[in-house]
């Protein structure tokens, strides 16, 4: 996951704000929902696979689902 890679490094700048990259990907989430409201998890939430390494715990995969339609409304 690509925002979760960038959102790793900024952490590391030690003029970044501890939860950073939560506040990062919580607006980049809130983006791509807004755009793609049908946008679903695509498994049950219990069987997403979980990353743990030293510093974060993380989804592996996150399967999504949709219409792949984005919004057509203007926000």
């Amino acid at each position: 996951m690509r925002a979760a890679a960038h959102a790793s490094r900024i952490a590391e700048h030690p003029a970044v704000p501890e939860n950073a990259p939560q506040r990062f990907l919580r607006v980049a989430c809130q983006a791509l929902f807004d755009r793609f409201p049908s946008l679903i998890l695509g498994t049950n939430e219990r069987d997403t696979p979980w990353e743990h390494d030293v510093a974060f715990i993380r989804p592996a995969s996150l399967p999504v689902a949709g219409d792949g339609k984005p919004s057509t409304t203007v926000g």
